[in-house]
């Protein structure tokens, strides 16, 4: 195969999510960024037992797939590689680096419980003023917590802990670093300095010792490791960058959001995929009686900057609903789900989509279903059904989330943002057009790589600035604009929302 020349400006990025990884190629040339995948693979987790991991060093294998088929490809010139994954998740390494065990899944059910436990120990209010980060079971100090209060014998031979992304970028450079806006997550980083809460780290019964110097997103770490560039026949001189780790901050960084038409705070995103992260950008941490009573997070982002957003379960519920519908009934298309949701009646069915009984059911169908008998609703039967009730409540979420999110900052939103996969779902785009009447502008698809390649290119100095990467997005990538429809009918359906989910509107 011949191989084709590349210019300097092309970067790597490693995206690893939570249902699969990609290994793609970004080039930037005047302006304007193009991506190629090279290699994708498939990822999830795994249950033994009563237990779910990670298969970490399968994934490590196929990025040094992806790599091997971009040198044969391509030739071996590049300039740099960056790494982005989920949030939460980490790794132990003993004083020989290396693992302490196979990888747990945030959605272990060993954090049952624990958050209680945890508050016996250290209050919820003193937590929150430290980090500034909601609280969920599925957090870092939770599942470290976890350990503690089992005396988990890991913790007696551990002598580092790395996020996932900073474990890649360990393997890849040989550095071993924690990048800022995937340690944010971990609910054991100070929000206001940007560094680990060594005093919050101690109360919960772990070492500072464990953790590594916080680097910025955007820092180059050094060069890939000799024995990957002999292995692969890889440059020897290309860069590992700890780009923005967190999947999330390299899609916010990825927003084309026009810095010179609304100001930080004007306009909000969701980074729609298996979880929908709606928030805003801000200078600094938002800590305060408001953000805590409604679960919001300060995680952090690029340049400085403050994601002030909330959780919100996304599209694992569809995602799992399809795979529970094809288990009974076989093979199902997305279009054809799409295509059966829109035909179907609407405001007929409402769910919370943060409901505890949809984080990890057996069958979704059956949770969905159980959930509408709790609730005094009819059942839902077909697909079409129980997809556009998911649509419909997923938009009416991300309504009430936005207001929960002008109320605590004071600010109106004037533009709304989706990102990511869910970007490219027309009817959910519109359906939180209308329940929101906002302008919805969705788009791009791609945004977790492209700000990781981006960000890559904020360290080369071939980006300048936040402003000029969102830019280089605006002029790259095909953007869709959707406009509120049949808003007082989506109003009225609200109320009912709220009323059978929430009981009242608060």
């Amino acid at each position: 195969m011949r191989k084709i020349e590349i210019s300097d400006d092309n970067y790597l990025g490693i995206d690893l999510g939570a249902s699969s990884g990609r290994v793609i190629m970004g080039t930037l040339n005047e302006g304007t960024l193009t991506l190629k995948e090279i290699y994708r693979f498939p990822n999830e987790g795994i249950r033994v037992f009563n237990s779910m991991y990670w298969d970490i060093l399968y994934i490590y294998r196929q990025v040094l797939e992806g790599l091997k088929i971009f040198v044969n490809e391509h030739g071996e010139k590049v300039s740099s590689i960056g790494v982005d994954t989920w949030g939460v998740d980490h790794v132990l390494l003993d004083s020989n680096d290396e693992l302490i065990g196979p990888v747990k899944h945030y959605r272990d059910n060993r954090t049952e419980g624990m958050l209680e436990e945890m508050f016996k120990i250290v209050p919820k209010e003193e937590i929150f003023d430290h980090t500034g980060i909601q609280f969920m079971p599925i957090n870092t100090s939770v599942h470290l917590f976890s350990m503690v209060h089992s005396n988990s014998p890991r913790l007696k031979i551990a002598s580092t802990i790395l996020m996932i992304p900073d474990y890649f970028n360990f393997l890849l450079s040989g550095i071993k670093k924690s990048e800022y806006t995937i340690a944010s997550t971990s609910q054991l980083c100070n929000s206001r300095q940007g560094t680990w809460d060594f005093n919050l780290i101690e109360k919960l019964g772990l070492k500072k010792e464990w953790f590594c110097e916080i680097i910025n997103p955007g820092t180059v770490l050094g060069n890939i490791r000799k024995e990957i560039s002999n292995d692969l026949g890889i440059d020897p001189s290309i860069k590992i960058v700890a780009t923005a780790g967190h999947d999330t901050a390299s899609a916010v960084a990825a927003v084309p959001a026009d810095m010179k038409e609304y100001k930080r705070g004007e306009w909000a995103y969701i980074s729609s995929g298996t979880w929908s992260l709606l928030g805003v950008e801000l200078n600094a941490p938002i800590i305060n009686t408001n953000a805590l009573k409604y679960n919001f997070t300060n995680e952090g982002g690029v340049d400085g900057t403050i994601r002030f957003l909330k959780n919100i379960t996304g599209l694992w519920l569809i995602q799992e609903v399809k795979r529970a519908w094809e288990m009974k009934h076989g093979k199902i298309t997305w279009d054809d789900i799409m295509k059966e949701a829109e035909n179907a009646a609407p405001f007929k069915f409402f769910l919370n989509p943060d409901d505890s009984s949809f984080l990890n059911p057996p069958n979704m169908i059956h949770a969905v279903q159980d959930y509408c008998k709790k609730t005094s609703q009819e059942i839902p039967g077909t697909i079409g059904e129980i997809a556009r009730m998911i649509f419909e409540s997923l938009a009416f979420r991300y309504k009430q989330v936005l207001e929960f999110l002008e109320n605590i900052t004071g600010n109106k939103i004037k533009i709304f943002h989706v990102i990511g996969g869910g970007s490219k779902n027309a009817l959910l785009c519109q359906f939180t057009s209308n329940a929101m009447n906002l302008p919805v502008l969705a788009g791009p698809s791609e945004a977790t790589t492209i700000g990781n390649i981006l960000v890559q290119g904020l360290a080369t100095g071939t980006v300048e600035t936040l402003q000029h990467l969102r830019a280089i997005v605006r002029n790259s990538f095909p953007l869709q604009q959707y406009f509120p429809d049949n808003t007082e009918d989506w109003e009225k359906a609200y109320e009912k929302y709220l009323k059978i989910n929430f009981k009242k509107k608060y």
